[in-house]
């Protein structure tokens, strides 16, 4: 989903916005999909066999059944970003001593991997949810702040696992706050409550590399964002 920042009068497009549209990720999505279709099936079309127990491996399934089930991946990915939403908040307002509402049991499993992850990570925020501009682009980080004694910028993640994207989008951060000593990545899982931490200091500069050609290239293929994003500009 493209998302864009107001800022100084220009219209900035954010760092996950310039990612997507220079990677290609339709192979793993169209699979992932189809997978959604199979899956909703399975849990709303099995078939009882005219009795009370359903009758394992076998499905009736309707016209109004599979136009359902065609559009199930869109309800998941809405689901998985209401949830990586609602963790987020409830991580800030928790870091902040302020009350926060856990409505799921993913979300409630979420926060538990950050709650079991944050008591050795002697984390002192500096700013959480913090607005930053780059060159063209903007984005929202998570956490900015002492990790370990190190200031560090963090973001959270709710996903199955980590994508090399990540990474870049977390350089791109870290390139314009100050002062930074590192960077990383804190996957959070929704299904088993267990934190995972990708220190990802060391491919820093790889990654900003990478993520600085994807700029360029997005912007060389967006030439009417690129006048929004430079005010008409010559860059």
């Amino acid at each position: 989903m493209s998302r864009h920042y107001k800022h100084d009068g220009l219209e900035l497009p954010s760092v996950t916005t310039i990612i997507s549209d220079c990677t290609n990720n339709s192979a793993p999505l169209v699979q992932w999909a189809a997978n959604m279709v199979t899956e909703w099936i399975r849990e709303n079309c099995v078939d009882t066999g005219g009795n009370d127990e359903p009758v394992q491996g076998l499905y009736n399934v309707y016209d109004e059944d599979l136009e359902k089930a065609r559009f199930n991946f869109r309800s998941v990915s809405q689901k998985a970003l209401d949830i990586g939403s609602e963790v987020h908040n409830a991580i800030e307002m928790h870091l902040q001593g302020l009350p926060y509402t856990l409505t799921t049991k993913e979300a409630q499993n979420g926060f538990k991997a950050f709650v079991e992850w944050a008591e050795t990570a002697q984390l002192k925020p500096i700013a959480l949810e913090q607005k930053i501009y780059g060159d063209g682009w903007a984005g929202t980080l998570d956490f900015n702040g002492y990790y370990q004694g190190k200031k560090y910028v963090i973001d959270w993640k709710t996903s199955k696992a980590f994508y090399s994207e990540m990474q870049y989008q977390v350089a791109a951060y870290r390139s314009v706050t100050e002062g930074i000593e590192g960077c990383g990545l804190l996957r959070l899982d929704k299904e088993t409550g267990m934190p995972h931490f990708k220190d990802t200091s060391k491919t820093y500069e790889n990654d900003l590399l990478i993520f600085n050609k994807m700029v360029e290239l997005f912007f060389a293929r967006h030439p009417i964002l690129k006048k929004k994003a430079f005010n008409n500009k010559e860059v």
